[in-house]
């Protein structure tokens, strides 16, 4: 495929300079910033309208998606072509027409999937759960391609469904996710879905699986998790009315930045000594919980977070939050 430049009647929407078309890209003449992404027909031609002989033939085929199982020689034609052609570009026949119609329609499905009926089925999911999570097509690839590695290698696999949950796990720590995904919260969508995975069978694939894997991901720590959860705290449908309630003159967001600051300064003054290997997931909700008192103290007012605020925002367990506050951070920061 040729590079070529082509000139645009758009402007660019950052510095208003000529748009000009390179290669697959629109770009700014001017800044040079990338407008869009555009692709081009493909130089190769299936066949020569103009030469009469049968020795000028090329074909060319679709390449193969790592979370898609279908492609290669799995349609009549296009997906959606409507009027069949023969190799010379010429309409088929009206009894031919019908005819292929009548295969493409029944057999097309069929030759997709063709002994890997149980991929099509577990790559469906997967796009479903991910697409559910709003997770980045670099974890969706990663988990596909996870799965397939693990299949390849093992003799028999006990549940295709649970190890595909397994994979989008590994794929999202794997990845360094800024907002990662529990156990507990691929299992509930997997539920959602009418699946029956829990978090023990996750981790019975991952303990059994991980041998085939490369793993260098280093483990999640609060840090990770607090903007993420402090975000589902603010979303929570009685913090508006608390911060009436409490007399507090500070706006949503005001209070979310002065959260997210005595938070960040709280996991500073914790250590990982300090720690002790305890759940970050449910550390980050103790914090916020000690966070919110600090502030209150702080600045002569009253404490805006309960424990069941939080723990309807996040999930987390009232008990679970009371016993890191109360055995771990309240010794630590409030004596």
């Amino acid at each position: 495929m040729e590079n070529y430049i082509e000139f645009s009647d758009e402007d660019c929407p950052e510095c208003g300079g000529d748009i000009i078309h390179s290669s697959h890209e629109k770009i700014c003449k001017r800044c040079g910033l990338v407008i869009d992404i555009f692709f081009n027909d493909s130089s190769y031609c299936f066949k020569d309208q103009t030469m009469k002989n049968h020795l000028c033939k090329q074909y060319v085929a679709l390449g193969d998606r790592t979370d898609y199982i279908g492609g290669l020689g799995s349609y009549i034609d296009y997906e959606r072509t409507k009027y069949l052609k023969d190799r010379y570009g010429k309409l088929l026949s009206p009894p031919e027409q019908q005819l292929f119609r009548r295969l493409k329609k029944n057999y097309a499905q069929f030759l997709r999937i063709k002994n890997h009926e149980t991929e099509y089925r577990i790559f469906n999911i997967l796009n479903k759960v991910v697409q559910y999570l709003k997770l980045n097509k670099n974890i969706k690839n990663n988990a596909a391609y996870y799965y397939k590695k693990i299949v390849k290698n093992e003799k028999r696999v006990i549940n295709n469904i649970s190890l595909i949950a397994f994979c989008i796990f590994f794929a999202v720590r794997k990845e360094n996710h800024n907002a990662p995904i529990t156990i507990n919260e691929i299992a509930y969508i997997f539920q959602k879905f009418g699946h029956r995975v829990n978090s023990r069978l996750i981790l019975r694939d991952g303990l059994k699986y991980k041998k085939h894997l490369t793993s260098r991901a280093k483990p999640h720590k609060s840090e990770d998790y607090l903007n993420r959860l402090i975000h589902q705290v603010m979303e929570h449908r009685d913090l508006n009315e608390r911060i009436v309630k409490k007399g507090i003159n500070w706006t949503k967001d005001e209070f979310q930045n002065i959260l997210i600051m005595k938070s960040v300064d709280i996991l500073k003054r914790l250590t990982s000594w300090k720690r002790g290997g305890r759940n970050p997931f449910i550390l980050t909700g103790a914090i916020i919980y000690l966070a919110d008192k600090l502030i209150a103290k702080e600045y002569n007012k009253k404490p805006i977070l309960t424990q069941k605020i939080i723990s309807e925002a996040t999930k987390i367990a009232e008990y679970s939050i009371r016993d890191h506050y109360v055995n771990l951070l309240k010794p630590c920061f409030i004596g």
